[in-house]
Formats: C-alpha cells, sequence, structure tokens
C-alpha cells in the first residue's frame, strides 16, 4: 500500500516532499505526493505576527490527517507548532540540513568591513519579515532599514536581483537545498553566535497519526537521533515560554560529547530593546530547557520596569548591562578600576602546555590566554579541561578556544571550578587570573591533595569613578568585583539603594562595611539577581 504524503506546493516543500519519498524508498516503501494549500500560501501579503496564529503554514495538512485523506505529513520543522493537535504526533526528524541564516547581498550594497560583523553597507534596505532577524540585526546595525519579504525562496532572490532591497536574508537550509543560482551576489554565512535560527531550522518534521503505531515504527528507522534531540531542545524552550513562529527567539542546540550546549536569545515582542542571550550546556535535557527559559524569560515579562540599577566593575561593559535592559531596568556602568596587563614567565608558558585542567577567573583572564597562545604559538593539550566561573564566560572560551572542553564551576564560582576539577581527577592545574585573585579553587584542590599553580596574568588598578548622573532614587549598585567596592563604597551611593556582589570574595569585602545589610546574587547572572530583588520587595 502507497504511503499518501502531504506537504506544500512550493518549490521547497516539494524537494522535502521528493527527499522523504527517497528516504522512503531506501526501506522499501512506495509513496505519493497529495498538495495541499495552505493559509501560509494564500496570504502572503501581511507581516508574520502572532495574530495568524501558530499554525499558520500546516493547519490545513494536519486536517487532512486528521481526516484520513493523507499518511504523512512533512513539514519544515519550524514551521510547526509545538502542541500537537489531539490525535497526531511529531514521527521523526530525519537528519538535519545546514542551520546556518545566509545574508544575500547585492554587489553594490556589500562592505566586507561592515559594522557588528555584518556585511552590509551603511543605510541598506533588509529584507525579512521574521521578527527574530529584525530584532537582532535592528540591535547590532540600527543604521539598516528593513521591509518586509514574502514569497517562495526564488521569488525573493528574484526581488532581490530586481533590486527591491539592497540585501534579504535566508535560511542556508533552503537555498542549498534547491541549488539556486546566486551569481552576482555577494554572500556571507551568519552562524549562531551573531545569529542563531528558529528553533528547528534547517530540520524536517514528519508527522502522523498517533494511533497509526505501524508508520511511527517505520518512521523510527530514519530518524536522526542527535537531530531529533537537539531540535527537541529547542522546541522544548520554544514551549517553555509559550511562544510561537513570531516570537523574536532565535535558538541552536548542538551535541557536546553527551551533553547538548544550548545558545538562544530573546527580545519582547512589543518593546524596542536589547535581547537576553544564553549560552548553557547540560547532560539533562529538561533541566536545560527549563533553565533557558527561566533566564529568557524576563525579557517577555520584563520585571525590572521602572528599577534603576548601578554596574560597578572594570572597565568593560558586562554583558549582564544588557540583560537588565532587557528585562526592564534602567542601567548605568562605571568603571572602578583599569586592567594592566602583567608578563608572564616562559615556565609559566610551558606549564601551560601541559595542564590537564585550567581554572580561569574571569573574562579577562580568557582573553589574555588566547592572545599569549597567539603570541607565544602555544598550544594547550588536547586532553585540556578549561574551567571558567560562570556561563559569559563559557561562551567567550568556546568561541576562543573551539575544540576543548570547556565547563562552568559547580557552583559557578572560584571554589566550584575546583570542584569540578576534582571531580574529573584533574593532576596538573593552574589558575589563571588577576594579581591577589580569589584562589578558593586551588585552596580547594589543595585540601584534597592536589598541588595547583596560580599564574597572575594581570592587575587591577584602582580608578575613582565619577558619581555624577547617578540618580537619587538608585535602587541597586552591583558590585562585580572587590575593587570596585575600594573604587566606590556604598557609603557614596544614594542612602535608600540596595548594595548587591556578584560572587562571594566581592561579598565577604561588602558585608566588611554593611554587615548584614550586605547582599550576594546567588549566582552570577540575572537569575540570581532577580531572586535578591524579589526577595526583598
Amino acid at each position: 500500500m502507497s504511503i499518501r504524503i502531504g506537504t506544500r506546493g512550493s518549490d521547497l516543500a516539494l524537494w522535502q516532499a521528493h527527499h522523504t519519498q527517497d528516504l522512503l524508498e531506501s526501506l522499501g516503501e512506495e509513496s505519493e505526493l497529495i498538495i495541499i494549500k495552505t493559509s501560509g500560501d494564500r496570504i502572503q501579503d501581511v507581516p508574520l505576527t502572532a495574530d495568524l496564529g501558530r499554525s499558520f503554514f500546516t493547519k490545513e495538512i494536519e486536517e487532512a490527517l486528521l481526516e484520513k485523506r493523507i499518511d504523512l505529513a512533512v513539514h519544515s520543522l519550524k514551521d510547526l507548532a509545538v502542541e500537537q493537535p489531539e490525535g497526531l504526533i511529531l514521527a521523526c526528524v530525519p537528519e538535519r540540513a545546514n542551520p546556518k541564516e545566509r545574508l544575500l547581498v547585492r554587489s553594490d550594497s556589500y562592505d566586507s568591513e561592515g559594522r557588528a560583523g555584518v556585511h552590509l553597507a551603511q543605510g541598506a534596505r533588509l529584507g525579512t519579515s521574521s521578527p527574530r532577524r529584525r530584532k537582532r540585526l535592528g540591535q547590532l546595525r540600527p543604521d539598516l532599514e528593513f521591509a518586509e519579504l514574502r514569497g517562495n525562496v526564488p521569488t525573493r532572490i528574484q526581488k532581490l536581483r530586481d533590486g527591491e532591497y539592497d540585501a534579504i536574508l535566508l535560511a542556508c537550509a533552503g537555498i542549498e537545498r534547491l541549488g539556486l543560482d546566486l551569481s552576482g551576489l555577494e554572500i556571507q554565512d551568519l552562524g549562531p553566535d551573531l545569529l542563531a535560527g528558529a528553533p528547528g531550522q534547517a530540520a524536517l518534521g514528519w508527522q502522523c497519526r498517533e494511533d497509526d503505531t505501524a508508520l511511527r515504527e517505520l518512521l523510527a528507522k530514519v530518524e536522526d537521533r542527535p537531530a531529533a534531540r537537539c531540535t527537541g531542545v529547542e522546541r522544548g524552550l520554544l514551549k517553555a515560554l509559550g511562544g510561537g513562529c513570531s516570537l523574536p527567539l532565535g535558538s541552536f542546540a548542538e551535541l557536546d560529547g553527551d551533553q547538548v550546549r544550548l545558545r538562544a536569545f530573546l527580545y519582547n515582542p512589543e518593546e524596542v530593546g536589547p535581547c537576553i542571550e544564553i549560552d548553557l550546556v547540560s547532560q539533562d535535557d529538561e533541566a536545560l530547557i527549563q533553565q533557558s527559559a527561566e533566564s529568557l524569560a524576563p525579557a517577555l515579562h520584563r520585571p525590572l520596569v521602572g528599577k534603576s540599577i548601578l554596574l560597578l566593575g572594570g572597565p568593560e561593559l558586562p554583558r549582564l548591562a544588557q540583560d537588565l535592559e532587557a528585562a526592564g531596568a534602567g542601567v548605568q556602568h562605571r568603571a572602578c578600576f583599569e586592567i594592566e596587563a602583567l608578563p608572564v614567565e616562559e615556565s609559566n608558558v610551558d606549564a601551560l602546555r601541559h595542564a590537564d585542567h585550567i581554572l580561569l577567573a574571569s573574562r579577562t583572564a580568557a582573553r589574555m590566554l588566547a592572545d599569549l597562545c597567539q603570541d607565544q604559538d602555544l598550544e594547550l593539550a588536547e586532553n585540556c579541561t578549561i574551567v571558567v566561573p560562570g556561563e559569559h564566560t563559557a561562551s567567550l572560551v568556546r568561541e576562543r578556544f573551539a575544540g576543548l572542553r570547556v565547563l562552568v564551576g559547580d557552583p559557578p564560582r572560584s571554589e566550584g571550578m575546583g570542584r569540578i576539577a576534582y571531580k574529573r581527577g584533574a593532576e596538573v592545574v593552574l589558575a589563571l587570573g588577576a594579581l591577589g585573585g580569589n584562589l578558593q579553587g586551588l585552596e580547594y584542590l589543595g585540601s584534597k591533595g592536589i598541588v595547583g599553580q596560580h599564574i597572575a596574568l594581570y592587575q587591577s588598578v584602582p580608578k575613582r569613578p565619577s558619581t555624577d548622573g547617578i540618580p537619587d532614587d538608585l535602587d541597586l549598585a552591583i558590585y562585580l568585583s572587590p575593587k570596585a567596592v575600594e573604587g566606590l563604597p556604598p557609603a557614596e551611593l544614594p542612602e535608600a539603594s540596595l548594595a548587591l556582589a556578584l560572587g562571594p570574595s566581592t561579598g565577604l569585602v561588602l558585608a566588611e562595611l554593611l554587615g548584614s545589610r550586605a547582599g550576594t546574587s546567588p549566582s552570577p547572572d540575572l537569575r540570581g539577581i532577580l531572586s535578591v530583588i524579589l526577595h526583598n520587595h
């Protein structure tokens, strides 16, 4: 008996359906195509919004399944709602294609040195109807002009060639599947660090009736388990956030050994402002989804609207500032010290070559280690594991040290880094950070009989910050390091403001000044800060 496959009629949908036929044929199964026109095919003159519903491209195909006019539905997984209609099931996710985004640019609007890593000329007109793409590129390049772009993939490319746009954004997978001619156009592929795709992007979703056990058993033979697991995490996050395809959420999950690494960002659909970004790793998919949703949700709920927050730390504006702004807060930053690099002895450079675990105290330490490796032609050992205090540092380290295992301390601070190294059987441990920095990780290892070495890559030079512009009704001052407490003590801030330390060593310094009135965030991120704020109010 031939399997009846329901599909949309666009060139890309038909490619996906024929690909499905090929995979079924490899199992000895015959099939036929039944083309179904969906709302997404008929309505192409309006922007994609939540008002259009979560089954804009799938509803009619799902109805055909339920009415038994077809046996199998082939969808672009990113178009398939995370909540399945009663009686239907996502039965299979075959191998995933290229998940990146592709920027196609007319030659007269291409700029290889374009701002923020986006190779577009100043003020270029960019065609896209995706809220996710508009929000992300709008934050990276506020000079760009955005215009609605609908139609199938070949139609969109032709509109670009006709000069309706200076550039357009499309998914790499669709372009590559169709083998389209891109001659005369400039091309830039954007990876997940710059622009993560929609949940499930580049994957197919095969849907069938839940009670069709024979077909489900057949489809299970084709499923790609890594693709199913990773897209399951992405779609699980979308479900946890209560969103549909119009939610400005970018996410990309990939396997990291037996763990899943999830990179994602989320914007508020209605407000103008930055996003909250995450880069998390876990063996437990459900825990990863929950932690990610909790971290991103403040972008939707904006619990800090009306709050005035002052960040006190080093010269670099921390990414935490962006997260706080996305949660609705008004944020200022003051540098309380400067960073001064220190020379590294040749013997210490050689020691780095043989370390099996490196504890990096900060993003500054991560950047300086990367620079040292480049300047000294230094390669870390293949079995080297880098342990860091938090996910923001982990994201940078994964970027600069691709191929090495990167872990976050548990708990995410210095002692937790030592605990991770000990659990992994560390033998040669180096801790890299500031002169006079927190050595609790090494002290913990020492208590277990493992002698590590500290290498100071930099020192913090005190700098008196200006207090001009700090509001009298300041709600919260967040101290990012002990040096910041020295640079601008709480006594010199508005009296009603709450002082909060981001880390135990900073908390100890703050407690010496404020006693029980000092607070320490339970984790060095927005989630920890919110828990303190909500507790105090």
